[in-house]
């Protein structure tokens, strides 16, 4: 306007000043009885995708508490294993394959082109919509080429299925025209749009997809794609409220050239809604019990046979028998070792790890071990002392613990005394005994590449003939 102006206070002496980009200079007052109000607010997005910027309001409940959200763990998966974990996912396909190698999953590395080829990989696990709590999916991965023609690539939750569009969940779509979000309710698609038309090739994003019970929420790199609310007639985004997670490619025509999809990692929390599960709880709950781990034999660690068990073997100190290398089982036993001495009952070698077996803790939080006697006893009394002993180097274990700054250093088993269970003189066939449970308030930890075994000593009479059939648990999870 060509006049300056001066924003000047009651007293004349003061005045308002600009900064270098012509933005008003406030600072609000140091003297609380002078202080107003405001309403802040929190930018979540700055429209880098959709040209829009997004804020929330701060929310404050009925006891002027701020409302902080708390998450839980539901799932994490990394492929860095050159093999399928079987006990963590599901696979189908025809013709088109999945490997793993260098850290990724590779969906259709050899570029299947015929129409009806498909391929997924869904975890058995599946994701909960809790009341007003928010599920957070988030994936990292990459791509080589855009898709070509009838190629789509989906992935989010919902069931995997022979190559056909989902019939229900929320996910990301990539095909020829660029990336879209999509919630299917029941068989009725809602879409974003395409909100990228082509992906970096062969760079690693981060792809994340926030569902509530009143909307969707795409997001890439840390920007919104897009939002789908929830239709006026629809109670929740996908029908089937429990949903696994799902990376498919399917050819719905005949495809040239085609596109190879690296996903490098998922993780799944509930976001807002604090469940109060334990940790262990959470572990056990993403597959990190019971069953082998990531790059290790598929399967249970538990030695317990389908049919018979393997004939009754005498127990050593430095050695296990084939059917007692395990976290517990059910073994038949010749108790003969030498009075005094502890024998091997169970023992398992938790994996040193490497850049293809994740390295893991074993955590024991309790132990419970019953016995009965299978052959009639011959002599005794017989009294058995059941120990745990962990952390050794080795199997046997004499193993000896090395000095101060030895090179190689070993260690010697730690040891932790569970319980007696004792038989009476020539006790027959079927008599029973009264069993051990230990729970650990201070659980048992066994490093990569260290040993944990339970052991067992007779420290009556040796018994001439006979055996017992001992069974173990070992409440545990990996993390």
């Amino acid at each position: 306007m060509g006049i300056l102006q001066k924003i000047l206070g009651a007293s004349g002496l003061y005045q308002a000043n600009v900064d270098a980009s012509g933005s008003l200079q406030v600072t609000g007052p140091t003297d609380k009885t002078k202080t107003g109000y405001n309403s802040p607010v929190i930018e979540v997005d700055a429209g880098a995708i959709t040209g829009t910027r997004l804020f929330k309001s701060q929310y404050v409940s009925h006891d002027d508490r701020l409302s902080v959200g708390i998450d839980t763990v539901s799932a994490v998966y990394n492929f860095t294993t050159t093999l399928q974990n079987t006990g963590k996912f599901k696979h189908a396909f025809t013709t088109m394959t999945m490997t793993q190698s260098g850290g990724f999953l590779n969906i259709n590395p050899a570029l299947a082109t015929v129409s009806g080829n498909y391929a997924f990989l869904q975890t058995w696990k599946h994701f909960s919509l809790q009341a007003d709590g928010e599920l957070h999916i988030e994936m990292v991965g990459q791509i080589s080429a855009m898709p070509p023609s009838n190629q789509i690539f989906e992935t989010g939750l919902f069931l995997g299925t022979a190559g056909v569009v989902p019939a229900d969940g929320v996910f990301f779509r990539l095909t020829s025209a660029g990336l879209e979000g999509v919630v299917v309710n029941n068989g009725t698609p809602y879409s974003t749009g395409v909100f990228v038309a082509s992906l970096p090739l062969n760079t690693n994003g981060k792809y994340t997809i926030i569902v509530t019970q009143r909307h969707v929420c795409f997001w890439v790199d840390g920007s919104l794609g897009g939002k789908i609310d929830t239709p006026a007639g629809n109670a929740i985004p996908f029908l089937s409220v429990n949903l696994p997670l799902c990376w498919m490619m399917r050819n719905a025509g005949t495809v040239t050239g085609g596109a190879i999809v690296k996903m490098g990692s998922a993780h799944v929390s509930q976001v807002d809604l604090h469940t109060s599960k334990p940790w262990s709880e959470q572990m056990a709950m993403q597959g990190n019990a019971y069953q082998g781990q990531d790059g290790d034999t598929m399967g249970s660690l538990a030695m317990y046979s389908n049919s018979a068990l393997a004939a009754a073997a005498a127990l050593t100190n430095t050695t296990a028998a084939a059917p007692n290398v395990g976290l517990g089982g059910v073994v038949l036993v010749l108790p003969t070792l030498t009075a005094g001495t502890d024998g091997i009952l169970f023992s398992y070698l938790n994996p040193v790890g490497s850049v293809t077996q994740p390295p893991k803790t074993l955590v024991i939080k309790g132990i419970r071990i019953d016995a009965s006697v299978q052959v009639a006893l011959t002599g005794g009394p017989l009294t058995l002392i059941f120990g745990a002993a962990y952390g050794h180097t080795a199997l046997s274990l004499a193993t000896a613990e090395t000095g101060s700054f030895v090179t190689a250093t070993a260690k010697a088993p730690r040891r932790v005394p569970l319980g007696n269970i004792d038989f009476l003189v020539t006790a027959p066939a079927g008599s029973g005994a009264v069993g051990i449970y230990v729970p650990f308030v201070s659980p048992i930890t066994v490093n990569p590449g260290e040993y944990f075994a339970i052991t067992m000593r007779n420290v009556g009479t040796v018994t001439s003939a006979g055996a017992l059939a001992i069974t173990v648990f070992s409440d545990h999870y990996f993390e």
